[in-house]
């Protein structure tokens, strides 16, 4: 879990959260998201850092309006 949680603080795409966040609270949330997906049977280190990427283009962008149902 915490090398998922490393390659994703370590990725360029934090760049733009970084402008609206600080590193830590990104840290703080992108930890608690992996956890969440760890603890529902994920494992794959791969899979994880794919999910928190995705997630944290989800902070930046917001939710993708294809999937919201609106």
């Amino acid at each position: 879990m915490e090398e998922a949680i490393d390659r994703i603080m370590n990725s360029s795409e934090i760049e733009p959260v970084l402008a609206c966040q600080s590193r830590e609270e990104i840290k703080a949330k992108i930890g608690n998201y992996v956890a969440m997906l760890s603890s529902a049977g994920r494992r794959d280190p791969n899979q994880l850092t794919e999910y928190g990427l995705d997630y944290l283009r989800g902070l930046h962008y917001g939710p993708d309006s294809r999937y919201t149902g609106c």
